[in-house]
């Protein structure tokens, strides 16, 4: 089994914690700060030679703590909308790299030099595979949820004078928070004893603890985050040609000669492509029948009801009024015909609640119709 690194990285020391086969752990103490980040790497690599996986925290004191509230979103956009405008957040200058990271809840927001961060990566990726960068609190909780405590409150180094806190509560982080120390030994306190190691050590373990390729988290800047990104590609990438080599290997020792294979897969290829043309056509067809429902329900739904329109139009016609002539276009109606009084039919129409804009369109000629006089209307208005 390859040797797995953990390294916390302080302001004025470097914390390393190296497992390899069962228990076997060894622990370094440098008192080289970050700024020696080529000279620590160098010292590690000379007292422990080749390593395989390389986690690296970056310590309190080189951090900016901030509580944050952001739109709900996936956490990586989230983190983007922190590394787009770092000044904005933090108390750094405006363009200068920052490398940041959400972390709790997702309103704990930490920020790091970004160049000082790339540096790291690179200085310890020329020795080994760095597979993980984050803040030294995400490395404690770690560490304290390998332990056994999943809520408390444990102490980490901060900058030269200050001391950190950060409080655990079901997993995951609550609260991170720095302070001002007055050189009690008590403030530098742990409750984290993970496997018997002192506790000043137990940053660095955390950073060596439950590799995986998930980014959330990290303290990344841009481009180291496209960085991890690529090696995580290129990892499944590896992956799916190792499987693939394998499925082969298998049908070649099952008898199944290169030539048969090759057959065989360009049939199935022609039979996938001939179900996807086939999927694609009814796929088209079920989206154009769609958008057809969709325009009939539209059209539909904005129809008024004829038949009741003529029945309300029955009702409120006067009597003796005779409708000659009928004309609908969309919602708007004409009538058109005689009556006693034509006045008397534009207020029976007007009267009707599912009429409005009733109006005459020309006026009215009198007429005698045997002894009766009737009057001509031409009347206009709109359903709603």
């Amino acid at each position: 089994m390859s040797k797995t690194l953990g390294v916390e990285i302080g302001t004025e020391r470097v914390r390393a914690v190296l497992s390899g086969r069962g228990n076997d752990v060894r622990t370094f103490d440098l008192p080289i700060g970050a700024a020696r980040i080529d000279d620590a790497v160098a010292q590690l690599r000379a007292a422990i030679g080749d390593v395989g996986k390389i986690g690296i925290a970056i310590g309190l004191g080189s951090l900016h703590v901030k509580s944050v509230k952001l739109p709900p979103a996936s956490a990586t956009e989230r983190r983007r909308m922190l590394s787009v405008e770092p000044d904005r957040w933090f108390a750094v200058p405006s363009g200068v790299s920052t490398a940041v990271s959400l972390v709790g809840a997702g309103d704990i927001a930490l920020g790091a030099d970004g160049a000082m961060v790339d540096g790291c990566v690179a200085a310890f990726s020329a020795w080994g595979s760095v597979v993980r960068m984050e803040a030294a609190p995400v490395a404690l909780a770690r560490a304290m949820r390998a332990s056994g405590i999943s809520s408390g409150t444990a102490m980490l180094d901060a900058a030269s004078g200050e001391f950190g806190s950060v409080v655990l509560r079901d997993g995951m982080l609550q609260s991170v928070r720095r302070a001002r120390s007055d050189g009690s030994t008590e403030e530098r306190a742990t409750p984290t004893r993970t496997q018997d190691l002192d506790p000043q050590f137990s940053v660095a373990l955390g950073a060596a603890l439950e590799f995986d390729d998930s980014l959330d988290e990290m303290l990344l800047t841009p481009a180291l985050e496209r960085s991890f990104q690529a090696a995580i590609r290129r990892q499944v990438f590896a992956w799916g040609a190792a499987a693939a080599l394998a499925v082969c290997a298998s049908i070649w020792a099952a008898g199944v000669s290169r030539e048969r294979l090759l057959t065989a897969l360009e049939s199935e290829l022609v039979t996938a492509r001939a179900g996807a043309a086939t999927g694609s056509a009814l796929s088209q067809q079920a989206v154009a029948l769609d958008r057809e429902v969709s325009a009939i329900k539209i059209t539909t739904d904005s129809r008024m009801d004829a038949l009741a329109a003529f029945a309300a139009l029955g009702v409120r016609l006067p009597t003796e009024a005779v409708a000659q002539r009928v004309r609908i276009v969309g919602n708007e109606w004409q009538i058109e015909g005689n009556t006693g009084k034509a006045a008397a039919v534009l207020a029976a129409l007007a009267a009707e609640p599912t009429f409005e804009r009733v109006r005459f369109l020309a006026p009215s000629n009198r007429f005698r119709d045997g002894n009766a006089e009737r009057e001509t209307f031409a009347i206009a208005f709109a359903i709603r």
